[in-house]
């Protein structure tokens, strides 16, 4: 048995390596086709050919596009991600500054999508295919279909604008005060919220309306047991993988989804930051930025994997058995 958890703990390490292997080379090289030149823009258009080469030279970017890729998976594998062309800092310096803003947004962002999305489900899966669940559905489906820059510049004109609750735009960090603080992140942890609200409710409500046919919770009804015992005590943690699944997925996505809220809303996280290395083509940078995402996206489906026989123990009884 222990073998055979070593052998699978092995083959998933092996495969998340192959992915942040395969993203960092398409992204090193679909950068290497972009057209444009870093050295020309950060010197501007009146920089003489002379100047511009020797930035070239300085930055690297004479070398072949396999040499300058060996340098810099090199440099990754020793735990360094490079400076940045246009600032000279470090990209782990960056990334120190930057994520714990990113971070706190989409943490804050899932509070608020699972607060509204599992009572949202709860009522729609006992209240099926009534006007209750019509209307949820409704609202949904809004939700889905409403990008987050446009949630975004509705709540700047309300709650901004007319009512004057929050802040337009600007980061304002805890030394401020906590009021101040999560004032300049609520809007845009509400607009970045939706798409989750939208997708857990969805995966939750079919997940519970499954569950609620089963026989055993038949039997607990028959009981007499209340609709709040059986839903929080029975129904509810079995439907839970699908939507551990779909948090998994959706949290890795965000954090490459705040370029656009991040420079609405004014906020200095990663996606600000990445969003500007991209305009400056600045290719350590992207890379960097590129390839601590991916890490992201894949520990966080990597560890949704590991929760999974938490959740539901059964699954944990069921590889007990297969492994024997």
């Amino acid at each position: 048995m222990n073998r055979a958890r070593l052998f699978r703990v092995g083959l998933k390490v092996l495969r998340l390596l192959a992915v942040l292997l395969v993203v960092s080379t398409l992204c090193f090289f679909s950068l290497a086709l972009l057209p444009g030149d870093p050295a020309r823009l950060m010197l501007g258009d009146s920089a003489t050919p002379e100047a511009v080469a020797t930035l070239r030279s300085q930055l690297g970017l004479d070398l072949p596009t396999l040499e300058r890729f060996g340098h810099w998976i090199g440099g990754v594998l020793q735990g360094d991600l490079g400076e940045s062309y246009r600032t000279g800092q470090s990209v782990t310096e960056i990334l120190g500054e930057r994520a714990p803003v990113t971070v706190e947004l989409i943490v804050l962002s899932q509070i608020i999508a699972l607060g509204l999305a599992v009572p949202a489900a709860i009522v729609a899966a006992h209240r099926r295919r009534t006007g209750t669940d019509r209307a949820l559905s409704l609202w949904v489906f809004t939700a889905l279909s409403t990008p987050d820059f446009v949630v975004g510049v509705v709540l700047i004109w309300i709650l901004s604008v007319h009512l004057g609750w929050f802040p337009a735009n600007g980061y304002a960090p805890w030394s401020d005060g906590v009021g101040p603080h999560l004032s300049s992140l609520i809007m845009p942890a509400i607009a970045l919220a939706g798409t989750s609200f939208a997708l857990y409710q969805r995966v939750l409500r079919a997940d519970l309306v499954e569950t609620l046919r089963q026989d055993y919770i038949e039997v607990a009804r028959a009981k007499g047991l209340s609709l709040t015992r059986i839903t929080f005590r029975h129904a509810l943690r079995p439907s839970l993988l699908g939507l551990s699944t779909q948090i998994g997925v959706t949290v890795g996505m965000l954090i490459g989804s705040t370029v656009v809220v991040e420079s609405l809303f004014g906020l200095p996280g990663i996606g600000d930051e990445l969003a500007g290395a991209v305009t400056a083509r600045d290719y350590v940078e992207v890379q960097g930025l590129v390839l601590v995402i991916a890490t992201c996206f894949v520990l966080v489906n990597a560890l949704v994997d590991v929760l999974y026989p938490v959740i539901d123990p059964r699954l944990a009884s069921s590889r007990r058995g297969g492994a024997r």
